[in-house]
């Protein structure tokens, strides 16, 4: 009926020499993420509780046996269609001393245009903590110290100014990376617990905890060697593995490599959020997954 009003209006008005008022009409573009896919759950906030799985790291660490020229495992789902890889960058040959044995595709979790993913306000009204630059920052740390390593690695999200979640982006350009070694992807986060709107969460939800898929044996021992050196460097508490017997974590789930998403601390805990924002505690992250990254290069995977 609007509609019909808006015409005669415009009618009349070329009639007696008004002029017409344009419609205004909203386009929506197509929320690339979701369209057509069942439920995107990106990380372990997003999770129900009633459907999370915990394991002691301990037990898949028992069971890991280090074997010479090992590769990763590959789920038999086929990848994506091909995405425009990121405009850069995988290192260079390694050093002379040592001999890659992996590909790493180390991913931020999302990006600067994503909604949510961080902090509430402080009490000074400015100060927030923002997930996806801890993200990055963190990454940033680890490739430099692969860098020094010789360690080869992908970094799957560089444009991350540029993008929000960008799940399948993501999951397509680590598929789809061309290499001569194995790969495996590592999803670095921070992690949020219950608590309403712009509300912090109870001082009890904090520490680190590591999720791989249910149905990767490889992911739960890379796991449980990523959540074994976090703990050990950083001392917080210990939230073990995690995985789902229900919906899974799409990077984890799409990925045709071994994947693993860390959670480190809760950026909705008001006292642990302030332990995430100091460069040191950053540095420490950063060095627990490349202590993790390096035992898996020198032993191999089973």
């Amino acid at each position: 009926m609007k509609n019909f009003f808006e015409l005669l209006k415009n009618f009349l008005a070329s009639i007696f020499g008004g002029k017409p008022k344009k419609s205004k009409t909203v386009i929506q573009p197509p929320n690339e993420e979701t369209s057509g896919e069942e439920e995107l759950l990106q990380d372990a906030t997003e999770v129900p509780r009633d459907t999370i799985v915990t394991v002691n790291e301990m037990e898949a660490i028992d069971d890991f046996v280090p074997v010479e020229g090992a590769t990763g495992d590959t789920p038999a789902e086929e990848a994506p269609t091909v995405q425009p890889e990121p405009s850069t960058t995988e290192t260079a040959t390694p050093s002379s001393d040592s001999k890659a044995r992996y590909l790493w595709c180390l991913d931020n979790g999302h990006g600067k245009l994503q909604a949510g993913k961080r902090s509430p306000i402080f009490d000074d009204g400015e100060t927030q903590f923002f997930e996806y630059k801890f993200n990055r920052d963190v990454v940033e740390r680890i490739m430099k110290a692969l860098d020094e390593k010789g360690v080869r690695y992908f970094d799957v999200v560089p444009d991350f100014n540029e993008v929000g979640s960008f799940l399948r982006g993501r999951v397509e350009r680590a598929n789809n990376k061309e290499s001569d070694l194995p790969k495996i992807y590592v999803s670095v986060h921070a992690n949020a617990g219950p608590s309403g709107p712009d509300s912090w969460a109870p001082s009890s939800v904090s520490g680190i905890e590591t999720w791989h898929h249910q149905n990767s044996k490889k992911g739960q021992k890379i796991a449980a060697l990523f959540q074994r050196h976090l703990i050990e460097t950083l001392g917080w508490k210990n939230r073990h593995l995690k995985t789902t017997a229900d919906k899974g974590l799409y990077v984890l789930k799409k990925t045709n490599m071994p994947a693993i998403l860390t959670e480190n601390g809760f950026y909705n805990n008001k006292k642990q959020v302030l332990e995430l924002m100091k460069p040191a505690i950053r540095q420490k992250v950063a060095n627990a997954h490349v202590a993790a990254i390096l035992e898996i290069e020198k032993n191999g995977l089973s």
